[in-house]
């Protein structure tokens, strides 16, 4: 209909204008179809499963961190969806789509649903023709992290409730937000409760996702929220600005922008430490990205190797990472090292348990390479993330490393 088409380009226009004044920083997760990312039942139940854990927080007192998020989220979801915890206690298990949505701990650094530097990781099932979710999984990382449940006298550890709060939202379809106080852009450095609280963004956020069961007006449209896909034009043309000198590359380190949209909570690895973990370290191009044939809902990055900086390197590598669709199925895992096709990347490799390789440290070890006259550079974007540095937090940024001092991190053994 042409009324529809003049509202969309009226909508479309809005969205280029507003976009980067506009007080709505949240997004919104789509899949592949373009459907948001949402719960269509009248009731999501947290099942935990807090045995083992860490022994600064006990069982019972985990199930009424949890119990306080959940609280938090149904009450801005206001009668459209209700999100609970389970009575039931069941035992600790990996992900899985079996319609449990299971909150747990990992407490092993070989544990297979978390990834190295980052607090938590939440595995949301879901439909890709409608995006309707099945099955949302949450897991702290007490591996790397320690955790706490009360701010007074705390000196260092993790609330566990701000890292609830945040990590439900994903589990209800929301990615991570450009507005740095919001709930969903981080949980908080050690010790920081006041993520427990959603802001207006937050809210915003999940009302647009879970709109009140009222009739809208004919026409409309909103600028709010969104894929994020500003943040990654703002990323091409961050690149294209350091293609013109070195100077405007090392501006760029220090400069802090609109988030990703898959942000994390990251504790920061060093490339140096980067290379002394991994088994291998590759620069190469992405041939292609297909979703893994076997096992678990995944997804493959062909690299072919343009040259090994570490390890004993093939030809070419494939790259899995946790996440993809299949059909009608799709996981979604926020802050996944994501290799996009046809970019040229250096990656730090870790094996797995089965002997697959994936990104050390999640997007820490994902580098893109940037060529220019005065040379070549490794440019980890970190923007968006939250990251900790000793014991101070910190906006992540464009880090800018001359592939040279790149290469005299990695450690002797591996050169």
């Amino acid at each position: 209909m042409l009324v529809s088409r003049v509202v969309s380009l009226c909508c479309a226009i809005a969205v280029l204008v507003i976009a980067p004044v506009v007080a709505s920083a949240y997004v919104i997760k789509t899949s592949s179809s373009g459907a948001s990312v949402h719960w269509t039942v009248s009731e999501v139940e947290l099942t935990p499963a807090f045995v083992p854990g860490p022994s600064s927080v006990t069982s019972s007192v985990a199930q009424a961190a949890t119990a306080a998020a959940a609280t938090t989220w149904r009450t801005a979801l206001a009668g459209t969806v209700d999100v609970v915890e389970s009575t039931t206690v069941v035992a600790a298990a990996p992900h899985g789509n079996d319609g449990v949505n299971l909150v747990r701990w990992a407490i092993d650094k070989a544990d297979p649903d978390i990834e190295h530097g980052v607090l938590a990781l939440t595995f949301v099932a879901y439909r890709v023709s409608d995006g309707v979710i099945e099955d949302a999984d949450i897991v702290l990382n007490s591996a790397d992290f320690a955790w706490v449940t009360a701010g007074a006298g705390c000196k260092t550890g993790y609330d566990l409730e701000s890292a609830m709060t945040h990590e439900l939202g994903h589990a209800l379809g929301l990615a991570h937000s450009a507005d740095h106080d919001a709930t969903m852009f981080a949980t908080g450095g050690p010790c920081e409760v006041g993520k427990r609280d959603l802001t207006a963004d937050d809210q915003a956020g999940i009302d647009e996702l879970y709109p009140a069961p009222v009739p809208m007006p004919m026409g409309g449209c909103s600028a709010g929220g969104g894929s994020g896909g500003l943040a990654a034009l703002i990323g091409f043309a961050l690149i294209a600005v350091m293609r013109k000198s070195r100077a405007a590359a090392a501006g760029l380190i220090v400069v802090g922008l609109a988030a990703t949209a898959d942000a994390s909570q990251l504790r920061r690895l060093e490339l140096a430490d980067l290379g002394h973990d991994a088994a291998l370290v590759v620069r190469g191009h992405v041939v292609a990205v297909t979703t893994s044939a076997d096992g678990e809902l995944e997804t493959d990055s062909e690299l072919v190797v343009d040259e090994c900086l570490a390890g004993a390197c093939p030809a070419t590598v494939q790259v899995r990472r946790r996440g993809g669709e299949r059909g009608d199925v799709g996981l979604w895992v926020d802050g996944e090292a994501a290799p996009t096709r046809g970019e040229e990347v250096i990656v730090y490799l870790r094996r797995d348990a089965r002997g697959q390789l994936r990104v050390l440290g999640g997007v820490q070890g994902l580098l893109h390479v940037v060529t220019v006259r005065q040379g070549v550079f490794a440019v980890r974007d970190l923007r968006g993330h939250h990251v900790q540095v000793g014991d101070s937090w910190q906006a992540g940024a464009l880090e800018v490393t001359d592939l040279a001092a790149l290469q005299r991190s990695l450690p002797s053994r591996t050169r």
